[in-house]
């Protein structure tokens, strides 16, 4: 699943190239799931260049000079990238962006959710997910206070359900909740209603030092010895303890945690 240091590689792989250039044509590969106006793509998008790239959660906003922002959801598999005009497009392509010297924006996803969206500035109404996303988790604004205020509204959740709520925060998937719980030291399947507040400002802790470090130095995080990340599968061992890792279903994922070092309070 994309989470959000996924989503933050992607863009620093295209943006410092893109940003800037002006779009000499655009592609519709699949106009079945690609939900924008050709005419407006062709008078705001079409010959204008991109002003900012940027993201919220798993969504990339790609904002024109025109104007107008292009919102793309990565779903589960999906991916924005650079490529050579004369590379034939994959089965899975929805649209791609083409510059003058021949390289092209690509945006593919196989599964359905992901999404492509052409709207006014960033008036993102009506766009259901994107609309209702919570705060970004890398944001000023995600606050410890305001973190555990919004846990709060969530008394019979679990932390690892605060974590995936998008609602609440977006852009954590599966694994990167599953890793802040082991990095915090909680287990994943307590409920918000009894742990402590100074309990929530430590799992607030880990939420931003392990997107951080995901973000900023994804090889090195995806390499460290004493990342859950790197363990998940069967009849692995802890990374700090080496007892025998515990996998379960949680919310409907696939969750894993160590019975020794996460703590049940």
């Amino acid at each position: 699943m994309i989470e959000l240091p996924d989503v933050e590689r992607m863009i620093d792989a295209f943006a410092g190239y893109a940003t800037g250039k002006t779009v000499s044509e655009v592609l519709i590969d699949d106009p079945e799931t690609t939900e924008i106006d050709p005419e407006l793509c062709e008078t705001r998008v079409k010959g204008h260049a991109i002003d900012t790239i940027g993201r919220h959660g798993r969504f990339v906003v790609v904002r024109f000079r025109s104007d107008v922002s292009l919102v793309f959801h990565m779903g589960s598999d999906g991916k924005i990238f650079l490529e050579s005009q004369t590379t034939p497009p994959d089965e899975h392509s929805k649209i791609r962006l083409q510059f003058a010297a021949g390289r092209e924006l690509r945006y593919s996803s196989p599964d359905a959710e992901g999404e492509i969206h052409l709207v006014d500035g960033e008036d993102f109404t009506g766009l259901g997910t994107l609309e209702n996303l919570g705060l970004d988790p890398l944001s000023e604004e995600l606050t410890t206070g305001r973190f555990i205020e919004l846990a709060r509204t969530k008394p019979r959740s679990t932390l690892k359900g605060i974590l995936m709520n998008q609602e609440i925060v977006a852009g954590i998937g599966n694994e990167y909740a599953d890793e802040i719980c082991f990095q915090a030291g909680y287990r994943p399947d307590l409920k918000v209603k009894d742990v402590t507040d100074d309990q929530l400002l430590r799992v607030h802790k880990y939420l931003r030092r392990v997107l951080r470090r995901a973000t900023l130095h994804w090889q090195a995080a995806h390499a460290d010895p004493g990342w859950l990340i790197n363990r998940r599968e069967r009849g692995s061992a802890c990374p700090r303890c080496t007892s025998a890792l515990k996998s379960m279903k949680l919310g409907g994922r696939r969750t894993y945690l160590c019975p020794r070092c996460q703590r049940a309070a």
